[in-house]
Parts: structure tokens; sequence; C-alpha cells
């Protein structure tokens, strides 16, 4: 149950216990108010208790976001991966997310982060505030020329069925960039390198070794927002 819907109970429950007491003369003084019939008081008296403790109910039994961990970050990077780069927990890290650096040196690509958060919706957001895809004209991430231009896409199962997340790609002073999200996990990649003679092994790398692993049942989750509201 939303927070506002819990909140707006427990404003009109308390609104209808008002009501029943002002009704049942306790107001009298103030003669503009009638007194209400026993009835009609009950009825609204129950129906302020019943929303009242509903609303605070909710309240109540609202579950906070369970915070992952490095272990859980780590169990969604491929093997090949953690066997080729160096994978820690990074220094920093997004807010209720932990993020894992596998930056190594003289490697391809030469930055890599994992970055696992709590929820899609706080995986959409980071990536929409990091990437601001609507300053990425381009729709594709294969070319140094889609890379130049900036460019972002959403990429599918392969039945075309399904939408797994969204990719970004741009360059960032000598830094060349590919973000994208994994709506199965709620995982972001990052990666980079800065020399383009290895932009061929760099996007290979990025389309055939980075892609998180876990439960290969798991259905992508559908964010509140997506890569066409950040436009």
């Amino acid at each position: 149950m939303p927070l506002v819907v819990k909140i707006a109970l427990i404003v009109i429950g308390v609104a209808l216990l008002a009501l029943a007491l002002i009704g049942s003369g306790i107001s009298r003084r103030l003669m503009t108010i009638p007194k209400m019939h026993r009835a009609p008081r009950i009825v609204l008296a129950i129906l302020g208790v019943l929303l009242l403790a509903g609303g605070m109910w909710g309240l109540s039994t609202t579950e906070s976001k369970k915070a992952p961990s490095v272990a859980d970050v780590k169990e969604h990077i491929p093997s090949s991966v953690k066997a080729d780069l160096n994978c820690t927990e990074a220094t920093e890290s997004p807010k209720g997310a932990v993020e894992v650096d596998c930056s190594t040196q003289n490697s391809t690509p030469e930055y890599v982060y994992y970055i696992l958060f709590p929820s899609v919706d706080d995986m959409q957001m980071h990536w929409l505030k990091t990437t601001a895809p609507g300053d990425l004209s381009g729709n594709q991430c294969q070319t140094m020329d889609d890379y130049k231009k900036g460019s972002h896409q959403t990429y599918y199962t392969n039945d075309q069925s399904v939408i797994i997340g969204d990719y970004a790609c741009y360059t960032s002073g000598d830094s060349i960039v590919a973000v994208y999200t994994d709506r199965r996990y709620n995982v972001i990649v990052s990666a980079s390198i800065t020399d383009p003679k290895n932009f061929p092994e760099f996007i290979k790398w990025v389309n055939e070794t980075s892609q998180p692993v876990g439960d290969e049942g798991a259905t992508p989750a559908t964010p509140s927002q997506t890569a066409a509201a950040g436009r």
C-alpha cells in the first residue's frame, strides 16, 4: 500500500471520529452544529476506527528495503570477469546500493563497476541521473561513431518480447563509456576505456562477457520511469 494512501486513511479516520464526536452533542455550545442521531454517529465512528486502524497498521508494517551486500553483488558478476579482473568493494556506493570495483590496470576495459540496487526503481533513477539519456541523440551503441555521438537504447530478451534493460554509450573527456542496466537483478554495469585502439575488444567485452548472471528464470521488472521519461 503506498504511503500516501496510508496517510489518507489515517486523516479520513480521524475526521470521521471527530464528526461522530461532535454529532454526539459534546459540542452543543456550537449552535450551528445540530445533534446527530445515534445510528449515523455509530456508523461514522466505526468507519473512522476502521480507517484509522488500517492506516496505522499499514505504517507499522512498512518494510524497509533490504540493503544488498558485497556478496550479493558478486553473485551477479560473471565468473570470467572475476577471474580476469580484480573485483573488490568500491570505496563509495550510491545511497542504498553496493558497488564492486573491478577496474584493473592494463586491462580492457580499464574501468569496470557492478552496482546492485535494492529495487528496480532505485536502479533506474540512478541510471537516468548519471547518463542523462535525453542528451544522447543516437539510438544504438555498436560503433565508435555511436559512442562519439552519444546514444541510448533498450535491449530485449532473445524473442524480443521483454525489455531487459537500458543501455547508454558516450565519450567523456578521454574515456569511452558504456553504462547499462539489468532489470532482472537490479544491477548497473559501467565500463570504460581510454585508448580508442582497444574499442573492438571493449565492445566485444561489453556485449559478450559483462552481462550479470543469476536466476535464468528471473523476470525483468518494469521501473516506474523509463529511459524515454528522462528525455
